[in-house]
């Protein structure tokens, strides 16, 4: 596909990270915020509450997608599952532009949602180059690609990761995205010169800024965006506004401990002010003398990636030679640079994990818990992009680890079910308008579904009393044998969970399986109509139907 003339436009102004906290305050108050950004997979993989937040917002401003995991450096294949779904969140949310990073997330149809840095080779670049045009061609448009915070180099790196963003924009024809805390990071990881850092990028292809704080750990900065921007970021944003002649799209990103939202709006004041200023900046002096380079095999991209995962999934258990491929830093060995990639895949899945799983928390006691998720972490690794689907593992991986504890498998089954169930669509329910004028005899024809965020259990054991006793904060609970089925569902965002007695549970699930209503009546004693006349109602009545509405025309 031929892609229109190369613009940066628009220039929407000075925007800020939109994150769920703020939409209160947000829909409230209706702050003048020059645009939005979202990160795109968290409006990719759901129907759920997040959209209809986002249907809000984009009624009154401009957004633009910033993307965490398209994997643009990978060896594998181009994801085709992610870029459909998100061409389909671009052609809703119609973006002023989208974004990713230079990076990659995994190898081997793996993820570690982290953005792991590249070896900068003229291999690297050619893939990169390629992986660009491609993606571009599927979009229908240009992406920019954003700068990343690295905290290793490998040793067969040939390029200046600079010069490499240079090359690889202008050969694929595509945007940049500068993040200016990226670069200060980067550059005191690394000991280099953010002003030669900066000097050797086309910033005639910058279409948007990014603004953050970090974490300074004293022999290297981790990039978490939970602070303030420091003054020597603001500087280094002061020289990209004086030498490209023009004030980028500038967004501010905080990410963790994330404040108030006036707190948010007082720094984009900020960056109006040190725009305002920009002619005047000192410049930060970072680069030292580093460890004398030794003439170092190449090695191939699959070959670096591969090892680079091992080492950060496997932690301990895997011995990848880190002095080998990675360089050298004054105060900041090669196995402490991997260990920081190491430790953030480990605690960033836990912590995904743990949040979702209280009442088996409460269950197993903390300590038991906590080793769970540790061990399951080291164990399972993620493969898909949306990080909130690693828990679907978790029932199987309990089932192995405790395979004398059904009660703790048949809790997580429900927790799974009762956190996953935020994302499928809010399908429309079946209500007697539905009904009207069909006969007896249609009647009988109808196939009926359920709604999409809608699951049936069937457990041995009572976890769902205890689920409840546990939320409401009974002391003295104890698990017990008794069969239980139920219908989790969703509705206006509220996850409920139903009770259903067996017969009415089987009768939902002959239902669904896709048979008629006059096969279902068939299978049924007569003697059992007056109980189906009560069913149907209570479904009816909670919402457990889909309309299927074109289904009755």
């Amino acid at each position: 596909m031929r892609l229109d003339h190369f613009s940066l436009d628009p220039s929407l102004g000075f925007g800020l990270g939109l994150r769920p906290q703020h939409y209160p305050y947000i829909f409230e108050h209706q702050p003048e915020v020059d645009w939005f950004e979202i990160i795109s997979e968290n409006f990719m993989d759901t129907d759920g509450k997040p959209k209809r937040n986002l249907a809000r917002i984009k009624e009154r401003y401009p957004v633009v997608m910033h993307g965490v995991s398209m994997s643009i450096g990978s060896v594998d294949p181009l994801n085709s599952e992610y870029l459909k779904k998100l061409k389909a969140l671009i052609d809703w949310v119609n973006p002023a532009w989208i974004s990713d990073h230079l990076c990659w997330t995994g190898v081997a149809h793996k993820n570690t949602h982290d953005l792991l840095p590249l070896p900068y080779t003229e291999e690297s670049l050619k893939h990169i180059v390629q992986r660009i045009r491609q993606v571009q061609d599927r979009l229908g448009r240009r992406i920019a690609l954003e700068n990343p915070s690295t905290y290793l180099e490998f040793k067969h790196s040939t390029i200046a990761e600079a010069e490499f963003m240079a090359a690889m924009a202008n050969e694929a024809d595509c945007h940049l995205l500068l993040d200016v805390n990226n670069v200060y990071v980067t550059c005191y990881n690394h000991r280099l010169d953010p002003q030669t850092y900066l000097d050797a990028l086309p910033l005639d292809r910058v279409i948007q800024v990014h603004l953050s704080g970090h974490s300074n750990k004293g022999n290297h900065i981790v990039d978490t965006h939970d602070d303030h921007v420091i003054d020597e970021v603001w500087n280094l944003y002061k020289y990209v506004v004086h030498r490209a002649g023009r004030v980028p799209n500038t967004m501010i990103e905080w990410d963790d401990r994330i404040p108030d939202f006036p707190v948010l709006f007082a720094e984009l004041d900020k960056a109006k002010l040190a725009a305002q200023h920009a002619s005047e900046f000192t410049l930060p002096q970072l680069a030292q003398a580093g460890s004398v380079v030794l003439d170092t095999p190449g090695m191939p991209l699959l070959a670096a990636q591969t090892q680079m995962q091992q080492a950060v999934t496997l932690g301990s258990r895997f011995d990848s030679a880190p002095e080998q491929w990675i360089r050298a830093k004054h105060a900041f060995a090669p196995h402490e640079q991997l260990s920081v990639y190491a430790n953030a895949y480990r605690y960033r899945l836990y912590d995904v994990v743990a949040e979702d799983y209280p009442v088996l928390q409460h269950y197993l006691t903390e300590q038991t818990f906590a080793d769970l998720i540790w061990a399951f972490v080291a164990e399972v690794l993620p493969d898909h992009f949306n990080i909130g689907r690693f828990a679907l593992k978790l029932p199987a991986f309990i089932q192995k680890e405790l395979p004398n504890d059904a009660f703790a498998y048949a809790l997580c089954q429900l927790e799974t079910t009762v956190a996953q169930m935020t994302d499928p669509a809010e399908t429309e329910a079946l209500n007697e308008s539905h009904l009207q004028g069909l006969t007896a005899e249609s009647i009988l024809d109808l196939t009926l579904y359920p709604r999409q965020a809608l699951r049936l259990l069937q457990f041995d054991y009572q976890v769902n009393a205890y689920y409840q006793a546990v939320m409401d904060d009974e002391v003295d609970v104890a698990p017990r044998k008794e069969a239980v089925y139920l219908a989790v569902f969703r509705h206006e965002d509220v996850v409920w969970r139903m009770s259903l007695e067996a017969h009415e549970f089987a009768l939902l699930s002959r239902i669904f399986s896709g048979a008629t209503i006059g096969e279902v009546l068939a299978d049924v004693d007569e003697s059992e109509n007056h109980n189906i006349t009560a069913y149907f109602s209570k479904w009816m009545r909670n919402g457990l139907l889909a309309s299927q509405h074109d289904e009755y025309l």
